[in-house]
């Protein structure tokens, strides 16, 4: 009393009730579908008499179901003269079962949900599988909407789709998983593509003891992709977090566009732009476009043409990069003026305002408005904290590092710029302990390398940092990311740093940084200033200004001008950045 049988629930026992009468939906019998209505038995009946006798009332065990027996398995009727009654019986009888089960199981659903759905506080979406490539971007766009729209809910934990995405077209062990991602529940999906429909089989798998599995069934067509995303979000929301979709959830569940076409091609661009190489890159600008041309009032898709536009090199399109961080900017702002409620949007501004406006002030506002919008959202709390560590802020920025790193626990670029932070904190120990730590993760990931030189060289452990200058080239140069020609160049300037580190010490160091190191009016300003030149080092840190260097934000930290910091030179030069 007071239940009723979910409509996927209900389509599953209709779809085994047909596979045991042999009936076609599209040439139905038995059982016809009635469109946004349901089901309804068309068979011709005919009126017999009941039979009385066990053997006439079922062919095989029975059991009883609330005070009614019915039988558990199905055998073919012997040949009599009732056969016609058989046949019909039969058709009748698989109909009481199935929608016998389909309450009993709706009611089965709704329990096991509800015991899990008051302890779940974190949980991981894991890509959904598809056997089929060309569902690929269905399948991770799906997944990605899953994450985004549930990241928006307060009350749990939702690990970021860069640690779950780690996963695809892996085997996959829940208990594993939950423990690598510090996570209690577990989703995983799985994508069927009929025709134009597009069924979703999604489960969850709670850690919790005495927890139950839930599973659930989702179909739609396939121009229905965001009809069948929010489903899944507001089922997950309902049965298993135990949370009426309120306010912020409402934001995420808002339509953010009524063409097909355009969400198709949206998906297509942030399938592209998660690849991150710059080919594939440039394939999600012309993507997001096509979104846009189809639907100029697609927010979502102008957020994506800016996150494009920050990541990618738009050189090959013939754009240079103030023209790109100006089109960066303007998808972003946008984007706010269809819909003031996109999180990503301002996270995009903020980190604008930092490399490029050096509004410090402005970009801590547009994060913090960010993280209001989506407390989820590992970036945002990734940008923050780099921002807090800029302004010396570094205990607020370790909290932020922290809990991005709770949200996205397997993302280098986060574990990465931590340890960086706390070589800006003047703590090398532990930013070479965390980056080091970072290399065991991943020894193919660049920045680690880059990162740990510049720890190195500020601990006068040059041959280790000239160490990371081979490894990090080599990399590259694997990569396809640099030129044989480049990578002999910097082995060159790695052999050329140990010699004269060995004949010279910290000095012969940084006379080779002067002969053969980068020629960035930072790095040349770094070498004078270590070597005591105070007026050649301003003399390049005035050139790095008036080019607008983006790594002048971190010089009221910076330990490479501890030398100079106390010139009014210096002090002068952090007023005009803005600090």
């Amino acid at each position: 009393e007071g239940s009723f049988v979910e409509e996927n629930n209900l389509t599953v026992t209709i779809t085994a009730l047909r596979k045991v009468l042999g009936d076609d939906p599209r040439h139905a019998t038995y059982i016809e579908n009635l469109p946004r209505k349901g089901y309804r038995f068309i068979a011709q009946v005919s009126v017999g008499a009941l039979p009385t006798t066990s053997d006439d009332v079922a062919h095989g065990p029975t059991e009883t179901r609330n005070g009614i027996r019915v039988p558990t398995a199905f055998s073919p009727p012997p040949t009599s003269r009732r056969s016609g009654w058989r046949v019909t019986g039969t058709v009748t009888a698989c109909i009481f079962i199935a929608l016998t089960i389909a309450a009993v199981g709706y009611k089965g659903y709704r329990a096991s949900s509800a015991s899990t759905a008051h302890h779940v506080d974190s949980i991981a979406i894991l890509p959904f599988k598809s056997g089929d490539p060309d569902n690929d971007y269905l399948s991770d766009g799906i997944t990605d909407g899953v994450i985004n729209s549930l990241s928006h809910l307060s009350s749990v934990r939702v690990i970021d789709r860069n640690s779950a995405f780690q996963y695809k077209d892996k085997p996959v062990d829940p208990a594993e998983v939950c423990r690598e991602l510090n996570v209690q529940s577990l989703v995983t999906g799985q994508i069927e593509k009929v025709d134009d429909t597009l069924i979703i089989t999604v489960e969850l798998t709670d850690m919790a003891p005495n927890s139950r599995p839930w599973r659930q069934q989702f179909r739609h067509s396939k121009g229905e992709i965001y009809a069948i995303q929010q489903e899944i979000v507001q089922a997950i929301a309902r049965d298993v977090l135990s949370e009426k979709t309120g306010q912020n959830q409402n934001r995420a569940s808002n339509r953010p566009t009524s063409n097909p076409e355009a969400y198709d091609l949206y998906l297509k661009g942030r399938y592209y732009w998660n690849k991150r190489s710059n080919q594939d890159l440039l394939r999600s600008v012309e993507l997001f476009r096509a979104a846009i041309d189809k639907d100029p009032t697609f927010a979502k898709a102008y957020v994506g043409l800016a996150n494009s536009y920050a990541l990618a090199d738009l050189a090959p399109l013939g754009i240079g990069d103030e023209e790109r961080v100006a089109l960066a900017q303007g998808a972003a702002k946008k984007a706010l003026e269809i819909d003031d409620t996109i999180g990503e949007a301002y996270a995009v501004i903020g980190i604008n305002k930092v490399y490029h406006d050096w509004d410090l002030a402005g970009a801590e506002s547009s994060y913090l408005r960010a993280l209001e919008l989506n407390p989820n959202d590992a970036t945002s709390h990734h940008w923050y904290a780099e921002l807090l560590s800029m302004e010396g802020r570094f205990d607020e920025s370790y909290q932020q590092y922290e809990f991005a790193l709770l949200l996205d626990p397997l993302s280098l670029p986060i574990r990465t710029d931590m340890g960086l932070a706390h070589y800006y904190e003047h703590d090398h120990d532990t930013a070479i302990e965390i980056l080091n730590k970072a290399k065991e993760l991943d020894p193919e990931y660049g920045r680690t390398y880059r990162f740990l030189a510049f720890a190195y060289r500020e601990k006068e452990m040059f041959n280790e940092s000239a160490g990371c200058v081979e490894k990090l080239s080599a990399l590259q140069f694997q990569q396809g990311e640099r030129s044989r020609e480049f990578y002999d160049l910097m082995m060159r300037y790695a052999a050329g740093l140990r010699n004269a580190t060995a004949e010279a010490g910290a000095k012969g160091f940084w006379q080779a940084e002067l002969r053969s190191g980068p020629p960035g009016a930072i790095y040349r300003a770094v070498a004078y200033s270590k070597l005591g030149e105070t007026d050649k080092a301003f003399e390049f840190l005035e050139t790095a200004f008036k080019e607008h260097q983006t790594g002048m934000v971190w010089h009221k930290v910076t330990p490479e001008f501890n030398n100079i910091r106390s010139d009014p030179r210096y002090q002068d030069l952090l007023r005009r950045i803005g600090f």
